[in-house]
């Protein structure tokens, strides 16, 4: 299974990596929302982890634009932030069946949260 990991901050993001192959998945990394739309049109992804507070077009907008075209993968998607959210963005996230990680996270926790979103996708 490949994960699309979209991250603006490079060690977060080559962090999720290894996490996420030491699990046995396949990752490719974005670093930014336009990025993250190449690789979709390039070569596809069947998962991905996805920051909210990326500069240009944020998380939530492009995670809105990938519910829009591809419903499946906003509910195969997990949203992993350090804001703090508020009713409405939490009301969107779940709306469009995405899963949520608070940073900082631990090493369980993000896999506990990969796996739990994956599997309630399925």
């Amino acid at each position: 299974m490949k994960i699309l990991v979209i991250e603006d901050e490079a060690h977060v993001a080559e962090l999720i990596r290894t996490i996420l192959e030491e699990m046995g998945y396949v990752c490719v990394l974005a670093r930014s929302a336009d990025e993250a739309d190449r690789i979709l049109d390039g070569e596809g992804v069947d998962a991905v982890t996805l920051d909210l507070g990326m500069p240009g077009r944020g998380g939530l907008e492009w995670l809105g634009s990938v519910a829009g075209r591809d419903p499946a993968l906003a509910r195969r998607t997990l949203v992993i932030t350090g804001m703090q959210l508020g009713a409405d963005t939490v009301r969107r996230v779940t709306l469009y069946g995405a899963g949520v990680l608070a940073k900082p996270f631990t090493v369980d926790g993000l896999q506990e949260a990969v796996s739990s979103q994956l599997g309630r996708a399925a």
